[in-house]
């Protein structure tokens, strides 16, 4: 974890692409108020998967993810 956020990573057309997923985020989809354990934090990732890889790829091609996606951003926007 950095930032309070989650470092994670894809591949885009070719190029290794790294990202950060807010905790805010993983928090409000599970409607929790409490900083999640790294379990819940794993088994949300897994489960959004698609979602987290299809924001990357978007944010990588200039665009914005949909909400409420469009939170996760490039590592080197960060």
């Amino acid at each position: 974890m950095t930032r309070e956020a989650y470092r994670v990573s894809t591949p885009v057309n070719g190029v290794d692409v790294m990202g950060y997923v807010p905790e805010g985020l993983v928090m409000e989809m599970l409607g929790i108020n409490r900083r999640p354990g790294h379990g819940e934090v794993y088994a949300w990732l897994e489960t959004h998967f698609a979602s987290v890889e299809g924001a990357l790829n978007k944010r990588y091609s200039g665009g914005v993810p949909k909400r409420p996606f469009d939170r996760i951003t490039l590592a080197e926007e960060a």
